[in-house]
């Protein structure tokens, strides 16, 4: 039998009947048992839970099971994220996490556990993206676990983060680009499209814009919000999603003719709308008025590839195309990162690192033609 321990150390021994080490500790009056197959993995467990509770745990906080503490944690969140965030941390808990690890104890949950999640999770099919968003969020909530005191580590630190191959995406060359504005002439949503290829704003930044965001004097447009669709409430709107998506995004002379040509527009269809008409100061609202539908935007915007004859993209694509077009032109990277809203320019050379091969191409050329001596033939006299 192994050597007892000093009062407030716990005691740690090896129990022949189980053929397992076990170490135990005295909280709040009540025993916590520790069983495992070295000696080693139970002192480990003894100086961890005696530091937490010398920062506060108590014996109630010892029988918090992963599920109680990812529902009152979801809860709080309720006050500091935006509601389709929080509802899709629940939807990712209540799908992934919790039917295989909600029964446990949050102080029992090893890496071993969240590897084993992942392989089962993996067998099941589930993308590497989502499974990489569930890495995240059950770092999240042992990080939170650990400011608490209930633990002492988190165990997803130890395990490596799901890897996720890089999605290729599609953009138009500049002659596409060029059919697909003259495809959208006309169209019910043209000056949207002509917005969306010429700024690179994302559809719900567009679908979220009100006319008090322009300053027409200076040719500036202000993204403050993005309209967000959130189950069981409808549209929302809610601020960008980091400090850097609000920005202001510089609009060319055509662009700008082309929304005082949609607002005129606007104006009609309020008119005829009359006392239908819901006012929220949308630059893209439906007939009445009220926030546009993503699907609606989505179904028009892949009926005119089709009839241009251009390939099948998401409108997504079209940020994609904007963005690659500007790098490819030449435009100072710096630039380029703030129009886009990225809080980082590394970011937007990480996305679009393939926008540079043309303007390295571009680059080679130009010292050569600026360093590479010429060979001249001297005429003789």
């Amino acid at each position: 039998m192994g050597r007892k321990r000093a009062n407030n150390e716990g005691t740690l021994y090896f129990r022949e009947s189980r053929q397992e080490w076990c170490a135990q500790l005295s909280l709040n009056g009540r025993r916590l048992t520790k069983y495992a197959n070295t000696q080693r993995e139970c002192r480990d467990w003894l100086h961890s839970t005696l530091e937490q509770i010398k920062g506060g745990l108590t014996y109630d906080g010892t029988q918090v099971t992963l599920e109680k503490f990812v529902n009152a944690w979801l809860d709080g969140k309720e006050l500091s994220r935006r509601p389709k965030t929080v509802f899709q941390y629940r939807t990712l808990a209540n799908q992934h996490i919790l039917p295989v690890l909600g029964k446990i104890k949050l102080q029992n949950i090893q890496p071993a556990h969240i590897r084993q999640l992942y392989v089962l999770k993996n067998a099941d099919g589930l993308g590497a993206r989502t499974l990489q968003m569930v890495h995240g969020l059950l770092y999240g909530i042992f990080s939170q676990a650990i400011k608490e005191g209930i633990v002492g580590r988190n165990p997803v630190a130890a395990v490596d983060r799901p890897k996720v191959e890089k999605s290729e995406f599609q953009i138009f060359t500049e002659e596409q680009a060029r059919q697909f504005l003259i495809a959208t002439t006309g169209a019910v949503f043209e000056a949207l499209f002509y917005l969306a290829l010429t700024t690179g704003m994302r559809e719900g930044e567009i679908l979220g814009l009100k006319w008090s965001d322009f300053d027409w004097d200076r040719g500036n447009l202000y993204v403050q919000r993005q309209l967000q669709q959130v189950e069981n409430q409808g549209y929302v709107f809610s601020p960008p999603k980091t400090k850097a998506g609000r920005r202001h995004i510089k609009l060319g002379n055509a662009t700008l003719g082309q929304l005082a040509a949609h607002r005129e527009r606007q104006q009609e269809a309020k008119a005829v709308a009359g006392i239908r008409w819901q006012e929220n100061d949308l630059v893209f609202p439906t007939t009445l008025g009220t926030p546009l539908d993503y699907g609606r935007v989505t179904k028009e915007y892949k009926s005119i590839l089709k009839q241009a004859g251009l390939p099948d993209m998401r409108f997504h694509d079209l940020r994609h195309t904007s963005i690659s077009l500007l790098l490819e032109g030449g435009t100072p990277i710096n630039t380029v990162q703030q129009r886009a809203g990225h809080s980082k320019a590394s970011i937007t050379t990480d996305i679009y690192g393939h926008s540079s091969l043309r303007s390295q191409d571009q680059a080679a050329e130009t010292i050569e033609e600026l360093v590479v001596p010429v060979a001249v033939k001297l005429q003789s006299k």
